[in-house]
C-alpha cells in the first residue's frame, strides 16, 4: 500500500468535506472515506484504472468535443448547488483538456463582468484540476480580451461587496491562485443557470 498517496487522497477528501455545510461533512467524509478504503483494497490493473479514470456520465448527453469529466470537487459542487451536467454542457465544449465556453457574459458592466470571468475560470480549473480556483493574472487577460477590463480598480472590485466574499482571499494582481467560498459557489451556480438560459 502506497501511505503517501492514501494519505495524500485523506487530505483531499477532508478538504471536500470542509467544504460542505457543517450539517452534511461528517456523512461526506464517511461517504468519500468508504470510497477510499474500497478502492485501496481492490487489485489495481491497468483496466480497472482506464475505467476509474474515465469522465463520469450523470445522465447528460455527450459534448460534441467530448464529456465533461466530474472529478470530486464538481461533483461536490453539483450536489450542493443544483447545477446539472446538462447545464455544464450547455456552458461549456470540452476538446482533450481544453476547455472552452460557449455562453459568455454578454453585458455592459465591467465590475460584474469581470467578477463572472473570476468565476467561470474557477469553473475551467474545477474541470481540468479538481479544483474550484483563478489566477489573477488568467483573470485580467480574459477581461482585457472581452473587454471588462478596468485597469484602475481591477483589485478593487474583488473586495467590495457583494464579491469581497466569493473568494477564500481576495484576488490580488500578481498574487497566487485563490480558492471559492462557499458564496462563490454559489454564485458560479446561478450565473451558470443564468447563461445557459439564454435561447441558443
Amino acid at each position: 500500500m502506497d501511505y503517501e498517496s492514501l494519505k495524500a487522497e485523506l487530505k483531499e477528501i477532508a478538504d471536500i468535506a470542509g467544504s460542505v455545510p457543517e450539517p452534511f461533512r461528517e456523512k461526506c467524509f464517511e461517504v468519500l472515506l468508504q470510497h477510499l478504503v474500497h478502492a485501496s483494497t481492490q487489485p489495481k490493473n491497468d483496466g480497472a484504472r482506464a475505467e476509474q479514470d474515465k469522465p463520469v456520465d450523470l445522465g447528460g448527453e455527450a459534448t460534441p468535443g467530448g464529456k465533461i469529466p466530474v472529478k470530486a470537487q464538481l461533483r461536490v459542487f453539483m450536489q450542493r448547488t443544483g447545477v446539472t451536467l446538462q447545464q455544464l454542457e450547455r456552458l461549456v465544449l470540452v476538446d482533450g483538456n481544453d476547455v472552452h465556453f460557449i455562453h459568455e457574459p454578454a453585458h455592459g458592466t465591467v465590475a460584474k463582468g469581470q467578477m463572472e470571468w473570476a468565476l467561470l475560470l474557477a469553473l475551467k480549473q474545477a474541470i481540468q484540476g479538481n479544483e474550484f480556483s483563478t489566477d489573477p493574472e488568467d483573470v485580467r487577460s480574459i477581461c482585457q480580451e472581452k473587454g471588462f477590463y478596468d485597469k484602475g480598480n481591477f483589485a478593487t472590485v474583488f473586495k467590495r461587496p457583494p464579491y469581497g466574499t466569493y473568494f477564500k482571499q481576495p484576488l490580488q494582481p500578481q498574487g497566487p491562485p485563490q480558492t471559492l467560498s462557499n458564496d462563490g459557489q454559489a454564485a458560479l451556480a446561478e450565473l451558470i443557470k443564468t447563461l445557459t438560459q439564454r435561447p441558443e
